[in-house]
């Protein structure tokens, strides 16, 4: 039953084996770097660079937080980063700003006293509610609720 080329299939050279599940969160040591639990190499260019990346989203997500009065929450990864007694929010930044979104909100005309407001919905068609949000500048917010302290040193 063996000889049946089918049932007993030869390893193909051209696809090298799959190795096994790598770990979820990798534990770094040693210079080349290499992780303790899978033993896979790490290139150190790029560990260096999501270190930064991280450290950059860690400092946006605290001066926001200044910004606009809020405690920091979320640095685990949660569904909030930041939280008050009224809002929480969630902070991202790099690639994800909308620049269409900034182009439209700055487009808006205003007069002295107003605040400009940009609000995006969908028509999902009958039988489904419609979904608005509103955008507004983060310097019309803070105008609109008060500074906060971090503000009044600048």
């Amino acid at each position: 039953m063996t000889d049946l080329p089918w049932l007993a299939p030869e390893p193909d050279p051209t696809r090298p084996e799959r190795r096994g599940r790598r770990c979820s969160r990798h534990d770094w040591t040693g210079e080349p770097p290499t992780c303790r639990r899978c033993g896979h190499p790490g290139d150190p260019a790029r560990l260096r660079r999501g270190r930064r990346n991280r450290a950059r989203g860690n400092e946006i997500e605290r001066e926001i937080g200044r910004r606009l009065g809020l405690r920091r929450v979320g640095q685990f990864g949660g569904p909030d980063d930041l939280a008050g007694e009224l809002f929480a929010a969630q902070v991202k930044s790099g690639g994800s700003f909308p620049e269409r979104l900034w182009s439209w909100l700055k487009a808006v005309p205003v007069t002295a006293g107003q605040t400009a407001l940009l609000v995006v919905t969908d028509a999902p068609g009958p039988g489904r509610r419609r979904r608005a949000v509103v955008v507004l500048d983060i310097a019309d917010w803070i105008a609109l609720h008060g500074p906060t302290e971090a503000d009044d040193d600048r």
